[in-house]
């Protein structure tokens, strides 16, 4: 039986193929794949319908079985963009067969709210992560040069801070084992440096630091790199790659450097 994985390789090649609406419904669909909660199997096992799924109509449900019905030969190579993604349905499996792994998990360092891009407040990002026994997690909105994310500058910054404070005094006062930290995703440019005041990040507990532009390069970018992890200013280097499905590969980087493979 195909999986998820597979059909969105099926979904993909056949978007490849078709022209117009259809190839844009194709290629929402293979994107889609990739979050379905259920493997299309057990959906079909159960005699449900597949439309149950994002993504999919009566018209590419009725692909998709006759895919299931005659899973085709040969199939083409995938290509890197869509290459070593897996499937949140996969990922499932995985966390089930190991459960052990779910109780190293102990927080979450990359959060947004509705500061920027996120559709939560801090609050219920707060109670999301106690219900999967968190204890911490970082508050991560998109920084100001970001405007397309909904960027804060440093006084919404400041806000944030104080709204966060707030909320980790209640938490200690509930006796919850969870600590909030406040951060911020700091734009950098491709020469590593961010767009953030350096003052506005000293009472932050941590920085990411992430690359969103000039992100189909193809150009090696090992420099990029290592002028972003000396900035001074940030801990961590969010999403290195920017890579996309089946949108943008993303950036890379020499395995060697300074005579030393890179680990």
């Amino acid at each position: 039986m195909l999986s998820n994985t597979e059909i969105a390789e099926l979904l993909a090649q056949q978007a490849e193929q078709e022209t117009g609406i259809l190839s844009r419904a194709f290629r929402r669909a293979a994107r889609s794949a990739f979050l379905w909660p259920e493997e299309v199997s057990d959906l079909l096992s159960q005699k449900r319908s597949l439309t149950e799924l994002r993504g999919i109509g009566p018209f590419i449900e009725r692909q998709i079985r006759r895919w299931i019905d005659k899973p085709p030969r040969g199939t083409k190579p995938v290509p890197a963009i869509r290459f070593d993604f897996i499937s949140l349905a996969e990922a499932r499996q995985r966390l089930a067969g190991t459960p052990a792994w779910r109780n190293k998990l102990r927080g979450d360092l990359q959060m947004h709210t509705r500061w920027s891009d996120g559709s939560g407040t801090a609050a219920e990002m707060a109670d999301g992560a106690k219900q999967r026994s968190y204890e911490y997690i970082a508050i991560t909105d998109h920084s100001k040069t970001l405007k397309i994310a909904g960027g804060i500058d440093e006084g919404s910054l400041k806000k944030q801070r104080a709204e966060i404070a707030k909320l980790n005094l209640s938490l200690s006062r509930s006796g919850a084992n969870l600590i909030v930290l406040r951060s911020v995703e700091m734009n950098l440019n491709p020469r590593g440096q961010g767009d953030m005041l350096p003052a506005s990040l000293t009472a932050l507990d941590l920085v990411l630091g992430s690359f969103h532009s000039a992100l189909r390069v193809v150009e090696d970018q090992t420099q990029r790199y290592l002028a972003a992890l000396r900035n001074p200013h940030i801990q961590i280097l969010g999403h290195p790659r920017g890579r996309i499905y089946n949108f943008r590969i993303g950036l890379k980087a020499s395995r060697f450097c300074r005579g030393r493979q890179a680990r």
